[in-house]
């Protein structure tokens, strides 16, 4: 197997996680840099030791950025702009097919994720997906943060505080009934 077609067979995410490995990230930051799970990142970086062929994952990194450094070197140099004179088939000059794809790749989102930025109406806020079932006041996994509004942050912080309220009160009636009893087997014995 020739030394490019072992980095072909890896994916976009493989790759990734391996930048992250080559920046000295551990599994748990580049998983919250991907928005993905700590255990995904290790089995794509297992696969990846495996599709390379490297000894560990710092190795399959390393092999990865120098393949990456070679690659980025040889399209430099391959790179030649045409003249619009020189291709007479290119109707209107300046092509869409000419240019450089752009070297930003889009964020990892989670469902329920509230996309900053998203192409829209600019003066309608992106809408936000709403999960059916009842709002909990925490983030779901796969969430950066809950979806809940104001007014029912408030509405949960009165249910929270009602319900805190309630269990007091029962531990202390239990207590007391307790209590009570204590005495009245004492009563009994002495």
């Amino acid at each position: 197997m020739n030394d490019s077609s072992r980095f072909d067979r890896l994916t976009r995410r493989h790759r990734d996680c391996l930048r992250g490995v080559r920046d000295l990230k551990g599994s748990k930051e580049i998983a919250e840099d991907l928005g993905i799970e700590k255990s995904t990142v290790d089995s794509y970086l297992t696969e990846a030791v495996k599709l390379i062929g490297a000894r560990n994952r710092r190795d399959a990194a390393l092999q990865w950025a120098r393949h990456e450094a070679e690659n980025a070197q040889l399209s430099a140099s391959q790179t030649t702009i045409i003249p619009v004179e020189a291709a007479p088939d290119k109707i209107g000059g300046h092509s869409a097919r000419l240019s450089e794809p752009a070297a930003v790749s889009p964020l990892p989102v989670s469902p329920d994720e509230l996309i900053v930025g998203a192409p829209g109406v600019p003066e309608e806020p992106p809408s936000r997906q709403r999960s059916s079932g009842i709002r909990l006041p925490f983030r779901r996994k796969g969430q950066r943060d809950n979806d809940l509004s104001v007014g029912d942050r408030l509405i949960w912080i009165q249910a929270i505080t009602l319900g805190i309220a309630i269990a007091f009160g029962m531990l202390m009636t239990g207590l007391q009934v307790l209590t009570g009893l204590i005495e009245t087997v004492a009563q009994r014995l002495s």
